[in-house]
């Protein structure tokens, strides 16, 4: 999965400039990573940013893919649709 953004990063000298982040979630043996990353285009001498999480069984829980894969990232941005005063009183 890639995934392509747009970022703000503000550096010591106090100017902004945009950097566009390029988002590649793999599931590759540890000793195939480099060779994952040539095989999508990725330049042996480019800087990169890697996080690791170790699967134990082989198969990553749903949710792990869809928090990886920043599938409801689009979540944080949406409105709360419903509140406590939205909450009935059952008569008990």
């Amino acid at each position: 999965m890639a995934r392509d953004s747009l970022r703000r990063s503000r550096y010591t000298d106090g100017q902004e400039r945009k950097t566009c982040l390029h988002q590649i979630v793999l599931d590759a043996q540890a000793g195939q990573v480099s060779a994952e990353l040539t095989r999508r285009g990725v330049a042996a001498d480019a800087r990169v940013h890697v996080v690791v999480e170790l699967l134990e069984d082989g198969n990553p829980p749903m949710a792990a893919i869809a928090q990886a894969g920043r599938a409801l990232d689009w979540l944080a941005d949406e409105p709360e649709l419903y509140s406590d005063a939205d909450l009935i009183q059952r008569a008990g």
